[in-house]
């Protein structure tokens, strides 16, 4: 009798929305009746799962457990980071495929969607009123550019893969204008796309900068990101712009954006990625500068996170137990 194709799960995380939890294993084992599935809550156990697994799900692998793994063809890893199963990218054998996870764009942007609206409206101006002990602070609220209109508003999308399109998705029907950036546009403009939206080479991004409402920062690590918005490219800004960065930390000039906040070159920054995380006091954006808004790497975090990457790699199993 023919053994079972086994396939391993070990996405057992100090964060709760990136734990797998029993209902997405129990999808995929409704799913796959024929399939042996290990969940695994320890590196022990995973390891020990491994020698018989033709897939893993992880957040985690290291160069040298290939070789405990005679079997394995794919791990499809529900980050999008290539950098978080190891802290250099795996180079694996010939007969592994990795799969990064290309879900987080409909959850981040609703994040975005939420800070705009938050910043530009005002919302986050009388919460920090609030806690202040304003009980009435329409004078936070009527200063110059306290309160501006997000429809007609015009956002610079630098980085327009699938997360960028997602955050332009749902930036659109809010009425904001969207200038994608990216390598090599497509031939083809978005179907969600309005008179007014377009796709550029992500080379003319200083030229469009000047015009830029919000500058939204999607962007992956690499050489060619590292630092790109500095100084210079803040000072192109307008005053009254917003910088939303929503990819990897390494694309800012942590010390240019700190001093452009400090002052006043542009009117705020709304930021969950940073140079080095945990942020500690060692970064200028750890201080309390005007216009700042931080938070923890936390832009995907939801409780329906791991159901978006089990839907996605279904199709992907399906195609390895045929």
């Amino acid at each position: 009798m023919q053994s079972k194709m086994t396939i391993a799960i070990f996405l057992d995380q100090v964060i709760p929305s990136f734990r797998v939890k029993e209902r997405q294993v129990g999808r995929l084992r409704e799913m796959f009746p024929a399939v042996a599935f290990v969940w695994c809550h320890s590196e022990k156990t995973f390891l020990r799962a491994l020698p018989k697994a033709t897939v893993a799900l992880t957040n985690t692998f290291r160069p040298e457990w290939f070789t405990k793994a005679p079997k394995l063809r794919y791990i499809l890893c529900p980050a999008a980071g290539k950098e978080v199963l190891n802290p250099v990218p795996l180079d694996p054998p010939p007969e592994v495929y990795i799969h990064y996870g290309t879900f987080h764009g409909v959850l981040i942007a609703e994040t975005v969607a939420g800070l705009m609206l938050a910043f530009n409206r005002g919302i986050l101006r009388a919460y920090k009123a609030q806690l202040a002990g304003d009980l009435w602070p329409t004078a936070q609220l009527c200063g110059p550019d306290a309160v501006r209109t997000l429809r007609g508003s015009h956002a610079v999308i630098a980085g327009f893969g699938s997360l960028g399109q997602w955050i332009s998705k749902t930036l659109v029907p809010l009425g904001v204008r969207v200038t994608g950036l990216r390598r090599t546009p497509p031939p083809v403009r978005p179907e969600w796309f309005r008179p007014g939206d377009r796709v550029m080479s992500a080379s003319l991004l200083d030229a469009v900068l000047p015009t830029a409402d919000h500058l939204i920062l999607a962007l992956p690590s690499d050489a060619t990101t590292d630092r790109l918005i500095g100084a210079a490219q803040l000072t192109r800004l307008p005053r009254h712009a917003v910088v939303y960065n929503v990819g990897r930390g390494n694309c800012i000039d942590e010390g240019a954006l700190a001093k452009a906040l400090a002052s006043g070159t542009i009117r705020g920054a709304c930021l969950d990625v940073f140079a080095e995380e945990p942020l500690t006091r060692r970064s200028p954006l750890s201080a309390d500068l005007p216009g700042l808004m931080r938070l923890p790497h936390s832009s995907a975090f939801s409780d329906s996170y791991m159901d978006f990457f089990v839907e996605e790699v279904i199709p992907i199993i399906r195609t390895v137990t045929r």
